[in-house]
Order: C-alpha cells, then structure tokens, then sequence
C-alpha cells in the first residue's frame, strides 16, 4: 500500500504511513507539501528542499526544540539589551551572583531570537552546580551556536567562529569574556 503523501510502499492493510504518518487510503493522488512552509515536496522526501525542517517530525527539525511563539512579557527587546561594562562590574562586585542573571537574560534572548524554547536557566543552573562548573563549558558554546543559527535566520553577518572562541574562553576561565562577547552580539540585533 502506497502512501500518497512521501511515496513509501507500506504492509498492506496498514492504516498509517510507517515513514510519514500520514493516513493512508486517501481520497486519490495528491501533492506532498511541507508542513512549516508550504512548497511541494518530492515523494520520499524526509526534509523540505525549500525551508530545510523535517517533513515527517512534527515540530521541524529532528534534535531540536520545539517552536513556540516569544512569551508576551518578552515582546520588549530592549529587555534582552544591557550594558557590557556595566554587566561586568555588577558580576564583579557581586562575587558573581549578578552573572547568573546575565545569563538567564541571554538566554531569554537568544530564546527570542530563535523563536523556540531551546535553552533553559534552571537545567544549565542545575547541572552547571552538580557538575561543578563544567557544564557551563559545553553550554556557553551551544549558546554560541543559537547565536550564529540567529543570524543566519535573520540575514545578519555572521560570526562563525563564536562557538569555537566561546568554548576556548571559556575552558580557559574567561566565561565573562565570553559572556561578553556574546552579549554585543545580542546587541547587535537589537541595535544597541
């Protein structure tokens, strides 16, 4: 049994697709499209030729979060927007206690720019105490690639070597220089 919507050859009297999903035993042949972006795919296809997410993962991409709409309290940009030097200092003089706000702010930020729900302050809080700093390591750089995966998705430059420096910086001990670096580049969307 043929499934009309990506083209695979199912057991017969099976009812859904085994590589889609979709319903089988349709009304007569019809045009595959993407769900995200409407263009026609070809049958078998498993991602969109025109938008690149997943034809058959019900939210986009396969490995990635699931898109949501920004929270309403975050429709402020200017939220996500700070002083650098001043971001420093406060984590500085606070011994730093004001870094974890920074943080939970970027990642609201980035978050945004995304469109998607893809980090989290209390997992990264928590598993950055259990593993005594070490997950920060990790995390500063997949911030980083939300970074460049933002800019891609707004047509801004983009900064392509961000993960790797942040990781560098940071496995040397310079998270703030990284949390910096990150946060002008955050500015930079806003135009700050």
């Amino acid at each position: 049994m043929r499934c009309e919507n990506c083209g695979h050859e199912n057991p017969e009297g099976s009812k859904f697709c085994m590589k889609c999903g979709k319903a089988l035993g349709g009304s007569g042949p019809r045009v595959a499209t993407c769900p995200h972006c409407g263009a026609e795919v070809a049958p078998g296809a498993l991602f969109c030729a025109s938008c690149g997410k997943s034809i058959g993962a019900p939210y986009g991409e396969i490995g990635q979060a699931r898109t949501i709409e920004p929270p309403p309290v975050e429709a402020d940009p200017g939220s996500f927007t700070s002083s650098i030097a001043l971001d420093i200092v406060l984590s500085v003089i606070t011994c730093g206690i004001y870094w974890w706000f920074w943080q939970a702010r970027q990642m609201r930020a980035i978050n945004y720019l995304l469109g998607q729900q893809r980090y989290n302050f209390w997992m990264w809080f928590l598993l950055t105490i259990v593993t005594c700093g070490l997950y920060n390591i990790y995390y500063e750089y997949y911030m980083a690639q939300g970074i460049v995966e933002a800019q891609d998705n707004h047509g801004r430059p983009r900064s392509k070597d961000l993960p790797v420096l942040s990781l560098v910086l940071t496995i040397i001990g310079l998270n703030i220089v990284t949390d910096a670096i990150q946060q002008n580049e955050i500015n930079k969307f806003f135009g700050k």
